[in-house]
């Protein structure tokens, strides 16, 4: 039996948040017969998938975190990585930052495919966004997952080039879907059959924008005083955010939950999405949360690639929290729910059209690899 042919991606962590969670998704429903899903990350802690991923039979490689100053340690430790694994044909690199060191390694090393994968629309600092645009000089396919990170990392000049391609963060769109009953059991369950509550699902980080999240709530509580919100994640900036809930008298109102594995549980449970993210590449949750046929209140730097129905409406992070929390309370006037299964995957946003395409893709650029030899 012929083996399969092994993808190694290069992440951070394998825990669940964007890029893990969709390639998560990707890896459960591709054909393991014919490809295979390896991970090389940078952490040596368990990660939320790590058991997962054995199960599923791939394999995890650990490297050393690149702080800038370790830069001779990183490259040596992914040049004898290459030379010890001469089986690895494709590297598909979802940390563009450092993709300038590892996917040159791999140039380095005869790997024929090197993937560079942009899933942000902007980056952090000056410096993080300048190293993200050297990733397409040593890479030979690039990938993003929308127009905005396809410009944002790697130019203008590259749109049009045959390497470029814009996959969409898909999702198992029908495990989302939409279920009054589901609903109504999990909010009495949580004592929240009388509560607006409002939703918010995203790593505590400075692009998420949860500051102005809480200005945001804090003024839909004025009108709703009921109200609720449900923040689902962790991250380095939750100490700060809860201060200032207790700060603001809000604790009783907001729920933390930490990090979950029952995100379609929780987006039946809750009444809107409000994402005032400061930049995205594609959030997933939204398209998630379109899914569950939840209306949705999210930024406008935020790519129009993402409304796939009418339940997303924008709104400026440059507008006062006051404005964001009266288009809330319109949005909390729709009481039917949307099934949004059939629109999703005629768009070709659920798991199973997107798995296809890189079984497709993986598959046929490692037989011209083969050929081309």
């Amino acid at each position: 039996m012929k083996s399969p042919i092994r993808v190694l991606h290069v992440l951070g962590r394998l825990n669940n948040g964007g890029a893990e969670s969709r390639t998560m998704d990707v890896y459960r429903a591709i054909d393991k017969s014919k490809i295979q899903f390896d991970f090389a990350i940078h952490t040596e802690q368990e990660c939320y998938y790590s058991n997962e991923v054995r199960k599923l039979g791939g394999r995890i490689f650990v490297f050393p975190r690149f702080n800038g100053k370790n830069l001779l340690e990183y490259k040596k430790a992914w040049d004898i990585f290459f030379k010890t694994n001469p089986e690895y044909k494709i590297v598909h690199g979802h940390i563009t930052t450092t993709a300038f060191i590892y996917l040159r390694s791999a140039k380095k090393n005869n790997v024929p495919i090197r993937i560079a994968h942009a899933r942000s629309a902007q980056k952090s600092n000056k410096i993080r966004a300048l190293l993200a645009k050297l990733a397409k000089y040593s890479a030979n396919y690039l990938l993003a997952v929308s127009k905005l990170a396809a410009l944002s990392e790697f130019g203008e000049k590259a749109m049009n080039k045959e390497n470029v391609k814009i996959i969409p963060n898909a999702i198992d769109a029908k495990k989302y879907s939409y279920n009054v009953q589901r609903r109504l059991e999990l909010r009495k369950s949580l004592d929240l059959s009388n509560n607006l509550v409002l939703g918010h699902v995203g790593s505590f980080r400075y692009p998420k924008n949860h500051d102005f999240l809480i200005d945001i709530f804090k003024e839909v509580k004025e009108i709703r005083a009921t109200a609720k919100l449900m923040l689902v994640g962790e991250g380095e900036l939750r100490n700060k955010i809860t201060k200032k809930v207790d700060a603001l008298g809000l604790s009783d109102s907001v729920i933390f939950t930490g990090i979950r594995n029952d995100i379609p549980d929780l987006l039946q449970v809750i009444d809107i999405l409000i994402f005032p993210s400061i930049y995205e590449g594609f959030p997933g949750v939204v398209l998630e949360a379109q899914a569950a046929g939840l209306p949705c209140v999210i930024s406008d730097s935020i790519t129009k690639e993402i409304e796939l129905t009418n339940l997303i409406t924008y709104c400026s992070i440059k507008d006062k929290p006051k404005v964001w929390s009266e288009i809330i309370i319109k949005q909390a006037n729709i009481i039917d729910r949307q099934l949004t299964y059939n629109l999703i995957q005629e768009k070709g946003y659920d798991i199973n059209s997107v798995s296809n395409w890189y079984l497709e893709f993986y598959s046929k650029v490692f037989k011209y690899d083969q050929e081309n030899c």
